[in-house]
């Protein structure tokens, strides 16, 4: 059922939703790229915010750094014991939720052959992260948000072309099967460097969802500390992970189906 629209004074009033966005993985399809690209959003209640500062501030004195927190920089294989203060420090954050789109490459090349170009990718991935964020503020516990959405800008990437391209969608001359809420998201959409640290937190979502997808699907270890935040994921009124929370491109959802911690993964 189509939501009403709202005029911008009702929506300005509503209490805000803040969205970080980060990602994990190449865009590319070539043979010698990642096996998959995935986009995560990390929500949080504006009034909420401040356990986003918290968190961040707190791992960056656990590791002793003044730099922006970088899953590849900070968190290597070689600390597991960062990795379990980073996965405990996030799911601590009561009131955060999170959404991961995950794109296989074998099924993107199968499924869609037309986003053999990077920017293409970036860009519908992006898209079915935002369709979920939408969602997700319209049926926010509690009521509606506005979500204010800040996403971490990409080496290479027209970041420019891709809001053109995003705001093309939300004004409905694509696909028409799903009606999505996109008046719950602030517009124009904003990209920004690891100043933030709610982008800084999304990028160590991010990194926990990668170790997780880049073991093997009988190892329950590699996905330890992702399942200490499995709380969090953004769910469906009915309790339903798949399609909602966890979004995967691909006819099936068997590239994370098949792991041996997914039955733990989708379980609140």
């Amino acid at each position: 059922m189509t939501s009403p629209r709202l005029n911008p004074e009702i929506l300005g009033r509503l209490p805000k939703l803040r969205v970080y966005v980060d990602e994990t993985g190449d865009r590319g399809l070539a043979g010698n790229c990642s096996p998959f690209f995935a986009m995560t959003a990390l929500m949080v209640p504006e009034e909420d915010d401040w356990t986003v500062r918290y968190a961040a501030s707190g791992l960056r004195g656990v590791i002793n750094t003044a730099k922006p927190l970088h899953w590849v920089d900070h968190f290597k294989a070689k600390h597991p014991d960062r990795r379990l203060k980073a996965a405990t420090a996030l799911a601590q954050m009561p009131s955060a939720r999170v959404v991961h789109v995950i794109a296989p490459k074998d099924a993107v090349r199968l499924d869609y052959p037309g986003l053999s170009d990077t920017d293409r990718f970036y860009n519908y991935t992006a898209r079915y992260l935002l369709e979920r964020v939408a969602h997700a503020a319209h049926k926010w516990p509690g009521g509606p948000r506005l979500a204010i959405v800040r996403l971490g800008a990409v080496k290479g990437m027209d970041h420019k072309e891709t809001a053109s391209y995003l705001d093309r969608v939300r004004t409905g001359i694509f696909d028409k099967y799903e009606e999505v809420p996109w008046q719950y998201i602030k517009w124009p959409l904003t990209w920004h460097g690891t100043d933030y640290d709610g982008i800084q937190l999304a990028d160590i979502h991010a990194g926990l969802l990668n170790v997780a997808l880049t073991g093997s699907v009988d190892d329950a270890t590699c996905a330890e500390n992702l399942l200490l935040c499995k709380h969090q994921l953004h769910r469906s009124p009915t309790g339903h992970l798949l399609g909602y929370g966890v979004k995967l491109m691909a006819r099936d959802g068997t590239f994370v189906t098949n792991r041996c911690w997914w039955k733990k993964w989708s379980i609140a």
